[in-house]
């Protein structure tokens, strides 16, 4: 999503996306949304598109780049329980071992166009300004969006949140694989490994 012209949203799935767009829309900043869930471009949906597909698609190299990250585990689990793909099968069937696991996040990588379970990692780049999820969309939020981008927020938006189909319960081993799968996502944005 491109903002006043000059500022690009690097949309990562289940890191609060839709409460940025609408924040932005409610304090009266131009919005363009670029694509929807049924456009796709090199066989992924536009609103979720990795780095540099993006810059490819939108020839936006220019622009100020922003995006939300959020703590892998906690994204996964989000991630899960909105997924209709995800019955307590394949759920089960996913979490009898670490290759298990591996296989069925890079299928569902390969398979699916939307980006859901794609590492963080491949969204951004190294001009990307990052904003921590668990550092919440309080002041600190307001004062680092006018800092860096001139972005005047006065009222935040909702998230629109949407219907939880899935609930799953981890345990150190679950949340074990998945660390170990986004390894990178840890090691990039200084995340803590949970133990």
């Amino acid at each position: 999503m491109i903002i006043n012209r000059n500022i690009y949203f690097v949309h990562i799935p289940r890191t609060a996306g839709r409460f940025i767009r609408n924040t932005l829309i409610q304090n009266g900043h131009n919005v363009i949304q670029y694509g929807s869930y049924e456009s796709h471009y090199r066989g992924k949906e536009t609103l979720h598109l990795t780095y540099p597909e993006y810059h490819d698609l939108l020839n936006n190299y220019a622009l100020k780049k922003f995006s939300i990250v959020r703590d892998p585990v906690d994204r996964f689990v989000s991630m899960v329980n909105k997924n209709w793909m995800f019955n307590k099968e394949k759920i089960d069937k996913m979490f009898r071992s670490q290759e298990d696991f591996d296989q069925t996040i890079s299928n569902e990588i390969l398979n699916n166009p939307s980006n859901f379970f794609v590492p963080q990692v491949n969204f951004v780049d190294y001009n990307t300004k990052i904003w921590k999820f668990e550092d919440n969309f309080k002041d600190e939020f307001v004062e680092w969006m006018m800092y860096n981008f001139n972005i005047k927020i006065d009222k935040l938006g909702s998230s629109d949140e949407g219907v939880e189909m899935n609930k799953i319960i981890l345990n150190k081993e679950k949340i074990k694989y998945i660390q170990n799968y986004y390894y990178k996502d840890y090691k990039l944005f200084n995340y803590e490994f949970k133990s």
